[in-house]
């Protein structure tokens, strides 16, 4: 039990399932074409496709996502944190179905993926996705359009500026929230700049989960 006057909080991270750019890179490996993530030449980064852009769970995604719902049901968070990318919003509401409509549901940017040059780290308009998802609050979300992602143009955000932008979410958001148990619905390289990079962690599993 967590005392009244504690400012710690308990959070429970939970990566997006199998997402359709996921499955388009690992077919590319297993055809044995490299991947160059820094490129801006289609044919050899298959993420920056404008057909990619938003990409939702695969049926793997989905199976990933569902079977992790007993397990979230035992969890009593107070909130959930959600990033605006389509996959990570369908991840929340299969894994944490039970606390659908029972807790507040909200959207941030500071839990997002990388920003820049790649395709399937770019979300739609907000207008869009709260028409899909209207339980959800967008509204520490200002602009409709993603800007973030637009800013960085065929650039993608260093690893310093990730590290940055999650350290802000979670010392001037999540940190001031009331809540006192939380879970943050993400990304794998979000997850992986978190423990690497942002916090001090001792334990090598966590750091290369």
């Amino acid at each position: 039990t967590i005392p009244e006057s504690s400012s710690t909080k308990i959070i429970h991270f939970q990566r997006h399932g199998q997402g359709y750019h996921n499955l388009i890179c690992d077919m590319w490996r297993e055809a044995g074409k490299p991947i160059d993530f820094d490129s801006t030449d289609p044919n050899l980064n298959p993420v920056i496709r404008p057909e990619i852009l938003d990409p939702p769970l695969t049926a793997l995604g989905v199976q990933q996502c569902s079977s992790q719902r007993d397990l979230c049901s035992m969890l009593s968070p107070e909130l959930v944190i959600v990033s605006p990318m389509l996959r990570c919003i369908q991840t929340a509401m299969l894994s944490f179905r039970d606390h659908v409509d029972t807790i507040p549901w909200v959207s941030h940017e500071g839990c997002r993926e990388e920003l820049g040059l790649l395709v399937g780290n770019k979300r739609r308009p907000i207008s869009e996705i709260q028409a899909d998802y209207p339980d959800i609050d967008f509204s520490p979300i200002p602009d409709d359009e993603d800007c973030l992602w637009d800013a960085y143009g065929e650039k993608r955000e260093t690893l310093l500026e990730k590290s940055e932008r999650i350290y802000e979410f979670l010392t001037t958001y999540v940190r001031n929230r009331p809540e006192k148990e939380i879970a943050i619905v993400c990304h794998s390289a979000y997850l992986f700049t978190l423990l690497n990079a942002v916090m001090d962690i001792e334990e090598e599993e966590l750091r290369n989960w």
